[in-house]
């Protein structure tokens, strides 16, 4: 989901236009923390995930649906904002806007701060970012996220139900604990949220926090919207967790909550699945790709662990702990993959380029400016004509060192992230690898000497057909607009001149070389192929070679001003011959 800035149209997608404040009640009263949502929320709800510690400290939640809005425009709400940080530093541009469009951009919004308690919120707001980007792989990606924060003003501080039930404030964003009912249930008005985070740049990811220590929290799954208190000591955890529900499509892990047994079919959710390690990779499904192995920096070594999504048996997780199952610990592979498929869902590897339509000449200088992953920018291959240019693998190419010869080539760069992170190959290929195609000596041809008026119109102009190749041997002259039915003689020379000669002017001097005699059609055009076996070497000097410059001209009968016998020449084309 990609939000407009505030100058953009009206939002794309359904999902963000989810919550207006008449219809932020939850569907029921109840919430499900069963199996039965195996696919996709129905037609007109998304799935909000929910989270908060037992009497023991441990996880414990559920699920609830929640209806979506009418897909109108979502107007936008001013409010002052400030752009925290843009990974990357500034490079070419091969679209509009540059590296920043080429972002995640996570926006954080605030309920319950009045104007005195900005500062409050600044703070809540700093203390998750620099918590955020130390966790992976947040942290190793983190130069494709740009933050930024929107001051949201409320009129009184707090959030409604805080401490406790029925307590009701005046707020922007009608934040509110016991949602539906549950108290960790920190639900916002998702229209509400989105209008003022309109105010950024762009909108990825929502995170909307209330000016409470109360501990809640909720993931949005389709608004790309996670909730969180903004002071409590667990903040920076809740928010992670919930943005494993909202950003990255996770499962919770933890089997609190719901019936012992799983009671519903395979879920949706790439992190819980009902097939255990042997079935899953016989049938090469869920994380089949990842079984037995152990990533540093990660929960675990991943098979299947049972119990998970509420449940104790019938349904496995990938690793024994993870942040998807309990607070303070890291990510599972498998939950980390489908974080860094998402990033690639929204930025490319490639953060910009010298401009791929623009016209290159062997002398050229190309730049490819990649995504920074890691501290280190992505690898760029450089390929001429499909094969790949040895060493060629950082951000510039001079096409000077390349010794190309003035014919047509095609240089491509490709930026791959070939992450240990990700083992499906598929996605790779589709969103984790880009190309830029540059043409080089795409002009050939150049117009150096302009036509003059004739007796019939404007003048005669000369063009070619071909290439400039002498080994293709294709190479046609071709005149416009000359009088219907008269001879033209094309001819080229060595020296570019511009002599008035009869009608017009007479461009190709030094060594000539005469083309046999054609003639214009009834439309005023003329075609005559180079033949590569007599033309060029009928006088010394005059061959067509690998390296050579020459000027191409047509000279034609036609009447002068007075109506008299005279003759003309067409305009004069420039051409350098490569091998």
């Amino acid at each position: 989901m990609r939000l407009p800035s505030a100058a953009g149209s009206s939002l794309g997608l359904a999902a963000v236009l989810v919550v207006g404040a008449a219809s932020s009640q939850l569907l029921q009263s109840t919430t499900s923390t069963t199996g039965s949502w195996a696919g996709d929320a129905p037609r007109g709800f998304e799935v909000v995930y929910y989270d908060g510690p037992d009497a023991n400290g441990e996880l414990t939640g559920g699920r609830t649906l929640r209806e979506t809005g009418d897909p109108a425009h979502v107007g936008v709400i001013p409010a002052q904002v400030e752009t925290l940080f843009v990974g990357g530093a500034a490079s070419p541009q091969r679209s509009a806007g540059g590296p920043i469009e080429n972002r995640v951009h996570l926006v954080f919004v605030g309920d319950g701060y009045t104007a005195s308690e900005l500062g409050t919120f600044q703070g809540h707001v700093d203390n998750v970012v620099a918590g955020l980007f130390v966790t992976e792989p947040l942290g190793r990606y983190a130069e494709a996220f740009s933050v930024h924060r929107v001051d949201v003003i409320s009129n009184e501080s707090g959030v409604d139900n805080d401490p406790s039930n029925g307590i009701n404030r005046d707020t922007a964003l009608d934040m509110q604990y016991w949602c539906g009912g549950t108290e960790r249930l920190l639900c916002v008005s998702v229209a509400k949220a989105a209008s003022f985070a309109l105010n950024a740049p762009a909108v990825d990811q929502i995170i909307a926090l209330a000016n409470s220590t109360k501990y809640g929290g909720a993931g949005y799954t389709s608004s790309n919207l996670a909730t969180s208190s903004g002071g409590n000591g667990s903040a920076l955890e809740i928010v992670k967790h919930e943005l494993g529900h909202s950003f990255g499509g996770l499962a919770d892990e933890y089997t609190y909550g719901g019936p012992t047994q799983w009671p519903g079919g395979e879920p949706s959710s790439k992190n819980l699945s009902t097939f255990d390690a042997a079935s899953m990779a016989s049938q090469a499904v869920k994380w089949d790709e990842w079984l037995g192995t152990s990533v540093p920096g990660f929960e675990g070594t991943t098979g299947t662990y049972e119990g998970g999504g509420y449940s104790v048996t019938g349904i496995y997780r990938p690793s024994p702990n993870s942040l998807m199952r309990s607070l303070g610990r890291p990510f599972n592979v498998v939950g980390a993959e489908e974080i860094i498929k998402e990033i690639y869902r929204k930025v490319s590897p490639i953060d910009g380029s010298s401009d791929p339509e623009a016209d290159y000449s062997s002398s050229d200088t190309l730049t490819v400016t990649a995504l920074t992953v890691g501290g280190a920018a992505l690898p760029v291959e450089w390929r001429l004509d499909g094969a790949v240019i040895p060493g060629a693998t950082g951000a510039t190419l001079d096409l000077s060192t390349l010794g190309l010869p003035s014919c047509a080539a095609t240089i491509t760069a490709t930026v791959v992230d070939d992450t240990p992170w990700v083992r499906d190959e598929a996605f790779r290929a589709a969103h984790m690898t880009d190309e830029v195609i540059f043409e080089i000596n795409r002009v050939w041809q150049t117009e150096v000497c302009q036509t003059t008026p004739n007796s019939v119109g404007s003048g005669a102009v000369l063009g070619l057909d071909g290439i400039n190749s002498v080994a293709a041997q294709d190479l046609t002259l071709t005149a416009f607009n000359g009088p219907p039915n008269s001879p033209i003689l094309f001819f080229y020379g060595d020296t570019l001149v511009n002599v008035a000669l009869g009608q017009g002017n007479i461009c190709a001097a030094g060594n000539i070389q005469r083309v046999a005699v054609s003639f214009f059609d009834g439309l005023g055009i003329a075609r005559r192929p180079i033949d590569w076996a007599l033309d060029p070497v009928q006088l010394p000097g005059t061959a067509l070679l690998p390296g050579s410059t020459w000027i191409f001209q047509g000279w034609f009968r036609d009447l002068d001003g007075a109506g008299m016998n005279s003759f003309d020449f067409t305009s004069a084309v420039q051409v350098t011959f490569c091998p």
